[in-house]
């Protein structure tokens, strides 16, 4: 089962180090999907820390998915896995992904997935699927090259390196690294600072950011014009508002 906590406006989500399996993935799904619905949600943090997932036995198939499951030696895709990480990639609030001890495999797809990635100065980061004889249909193949180029995505994925945090903050792939006993309160402390944000702007940002990945520059001109005469950022006002008072402002995430 997920460990999930609510507290200021931030919804935060842990592994607990344990294995990933299809109940943690449809269990994953349905928080995200709640979290969005919750406007008291400001910010979602998920806790990477895992034992990896077990792909040889990953426990009983979603009802919800029995119509896609094929029978035969090849086994079912990896529908439950997409899913998880479709629906946090449509999440439109701030996402931290908390990367400590192992964050290999589906965990590691998960932490691409964030908007922020947070790592302690022990932490194990990779994909050792490809020494397993498997290959990674779970969208790491779009992500990573996106999040710190080709070359360096192709040496992670095809030679299954696990990188130390200060590496995949060399490469990019990380935004912080942070002493293990400074971790935990750090993680705190930046995932309040998100939640106090105008995290509405945050949304039409990426509102903005992950569709126009794929589209040529005037296309994406366009596109951005679209999301901004169609999103209102009320906190804007706050926003200026404090700025002629100069005073800190307190932003709704509206």
């Amino acid at each position: 089962m997920l460990d999930i906590r609510n507290a200021g406006g931030v919804t935060r989500i842990s592994f607990g180090g344990r294995l990933i399996d299809f109940g943690t993935l449809e269990s994953l799904r349905d928080a995200v999907s709640e979290a969005a619905r919750d406007s008291s949600t400001r910010a979602f943090v998920l806790d990477c820390r895992s034992a990896g997932d077990d792909w040889t036995n990953m426990g009983e198939w979603p009802e919800r998915l029995a119509h896609r499951r094929p029978e035969g030696s090849h086994g079912p895709g990896p529908l439950p896995e997409q899913d998880a990480i479709k629906a946090l990639r449509a999440f439109m609030k701030p996402t931290l992904a908390l990367m400590h001890g192992e964050v290999l495999g589906l965990a590691f797809d998960l932490a691409c997935v964030c908007d922020i990635r947070l790592a302690s100065a022990t932490a194990q980061i990779g994909d050792p699927r490809i020494r397993q004889g498997r290959a990674a249909a779970t969208g790491i193949a779009y992500l990573l090259p996106k999040l710190i180029g080709q070359s360096q995505a192709m040496r992670m994925l095809l030679l299954g390196e696990i990188l130390d945090a200060m590496e995949a903050k060399r490469i990019q792939l990380v935004h912080e690294v942070v002493d293990d006993d400074a971790f935990e309160a750090r993680a705190r402390e930046l995932a309040h600072a998100i939640a106090r944000l105008p995290t509405r702007a945050w949304e039409v940002h990426k509102l903005q950011v992950l569709p126009q990945l794929d589209l040529p520059f005037d296309a994406a001109m366009v596109h951005s014009l679209g999301v901004r005469q169609t999103h209102v950022i009320e906190d804007r006002l706050e926003g200026m508002k404090a700025w002629r008072e100069r005073r800190p402002p307190e932003f709704r995430g509206r």
